[in-house]
């Protein structure tokens, strides 16, 4: 098999030509790119995922009518919740990268993120509750055996205090003692938990203590982004967040008195955010510099609204039956493990993987397509092998522990990876965009879909009051969309679009401010179609 090699979008235009005047005037340029608009963002790859899991994906996004980006992104989520702290990838020998994954998948209001995140998660609220009702037994056999011990101690205490006899208070004494010491050893488990909807830092490092190292905070809404930005703690604390992805060993005195601990923590986080959150998260410079956003797989879906069918199919109980078996038993099962399984690279898949690591690192120097977000770039080798991981598990529930990773998962990651790197970019377009230039694009998006070729100030202003609420607004993005090139005034004093507006710009134009390089309806057909 040949090796994959990664193939990194650009930003360079293949249209770079001048183009043809709209109506006998000059020649025009190649206009500038607004923010978010160049930034390629390719769709999901379902194909990378088995039947089970691809169909499921595919029937949500038709279902909600949503791009399967948003979909498919909480599929490869709901894999680290299963996997995550149980499985490690060895490429090479002294190279053990778990498969845990932070991810964020960033839509407007309305863009249906609830009814996504709820079909998806569902088979781990199940299993977690499967877990809980196994353990409730345990729990009441280890409260009792516990009561019954500190009354022993108890009692023990009280005759020691009792005694008055040199010998025999020293000897109530030391039987006081054991008895503290035997009942303090027994310990009541809580119940299980695999999933949360948020939690504080803090109390994050108890959940994770109290059930393996492990937890899985996927969310449908962007609170956790809020807590971590600091709104509600002026220095909220970030170990279990960069020490959970990295599987760092930690521990938090402050939590209890005895403090919690733990040696190999495994934290899976996916947060379903509004672009508006997105920006305060990833402007905020303490997170930025302590590299918590580069640790995250962003999936900017392609916003559906205006091509959404009325009435959609739902999703087939057969796929929707198999995916939830699957996914609960695979929870289950990793959720009794103790000590994480080790897989390992056939030679293939090895070539493969150094064949797209060496790309990447082609790609951080000077010029690359990499270079302007090294600080993502530089995990990217590693995110590939966990998304490695986590499509072999995919593809092999039922032993993907004891078999090596073959180049056709490890092919399918380097596909995955590429996906994540173009939204990344498109996220990051989305973090440091000017107000104004991102008003301009919705703007121009909408001036394209309306087929406006020449416009005036007073056409403009009715036909995107919306956006452009006051007169001082429709000068700031005429004076954008002019500057870039998007625009011209005529001698008649209106304006004029550029001739290939259209194809240039990628769609969208949205109150959201989510970037769309695919038409709607597109992503809504291979929805359909995978």
């Amino acid at each position: 098999m040949t090796p994959a090699r990664l193939h990194l979008v650009t930003t360079d235009d293949p249209h770079d030509t001048d183009a043809p005047p709209a109506s006998g005037g000059p020649l025009w340029d190649v206009p500038v790119p607004l923010t978010g608009a160049a930034t390629a963002t390719p769709p999901f790859p379902l194909d990378v995922f088995p039947r089970w899991l691809g169909d499921m994906a595919t029937g949500v996004a038709r279902f909600t009518a949503t791009d399967p980006a948003m979909a498919g992104t909480l599929a490869v989520a709901v894999l680290s919740a299963c996997a995550g702290g149980r499985l490690e990838v060895e490429p090479v020998p002294g190279w053990r990268e778990p498969v845990n994954i932070f991810a964020a998948v960033i839509a407007g209001p309305g863009e249906r993120k609830s009814p996504v995140h709820r079909a998806m998660t569902a088979p781990l609220f199940a299993a977690q509750f499967t877990l809980s009702e196994a353990m409730r037994p345990r729990i009441a056999e280890a409260a009792a055996l516990r009561d019954i011990a500190d009354r022993q101690a108890e009692q023990a205490k009280a005759q020691a205090a009792k005694a008055t006899d040199p010998g025999k208070r020293d000897e109530a004494a030391a039987e006081a003692v054991a008895a503290a010491i035997a009942a303090e050893s027994i310990t009541v488990p809580g119940l299980p938990r695999l999933i949360v909807d948020d939690a504080t830092p803090e109390a994050l490092i108890g959940l994770m203590a109290a059930n393996g190292g492990r937890m899985a905070i996927i969310s449908d809404e962007g609170g956790i982004f809020d807590t971590l930005a600091g709104r509600y703690s002026g220095a909220p604390n970030l170990d279990p967040y960069l020490k959970g992805h990295a599987g760092q060993p930690m521990s938090n005195e402050r939590q209890t008195r005895e403090g919690a601990s733990i040696d190999k923590p495994a934290l899976t986080v996916c947060v379903m955010a509004q672009p508006v959150v997105l920006r305060q998260f990833g402007g905020n410079a303490g997170l930025a510099g302590r590299g918590l956003p580069a640790r995250f797989l962003f999936a900017l879906p392609a916003s559906m609204a205006g091509y959404r069918p009325v009435d959609t199919p739902p999703v087939p109980e057969p796929v929707t039956a198999g995916y939830r078996h699957r996914v609960h038993d695979l929870a289950a099962t990793f959720a009794e493990w103790e000590d994480p399984a080790v897989v390992t690279l056939t030679e293939d898949a090895g070539k493969v993987r150094r064949a797209a690591a060496e790309q990447v690192e082609a790609e951080l120097r000077p010029g690359g397509s990499l270079h302007d977000m090294r600080e993502w770039g530089n995990k990217l080798a590693g995110a590939t092998l966990r998304l490695a991981g986590l499509l072999h598990v995919a593809h092999h529930p039922a032993d993907a522990w004891r078999r090596p990773i073959d180049a056709d998962r490890m092919a399918d990651a380097v596909r995955l990876a590429e996906f994540f790197a173009a939204h990344y970019r498109a996220a990051a377009a989305t973090i440091t965009a000017d107000a104004t230039t991102e008003t301009a694009r919705r703007v121009l998006a909408i001036v394209t879909a309306k087929g406006m070729s020449t416009f005036t100030r007073r056409e403009l202003h009715r036909r995107c009051h919306r956006q452009l609420p006051r007169a001082a607004d429709v000068t700031a993005v005429l004076d954008v969309l002019t500057a870039y090139g998007w625009i011209r005034s005529t001698e008649a004093g209106g304006y004029e679009v550029h001739p290939r507006a259209t194809d240039l710009t990628t769609g969208g134009g949205g109150d959201s401010g989510d970037t769309v390089t695919t038409p709607p309806v597109g992503r809504i057909s291979a929805a359909q179609n995978t």
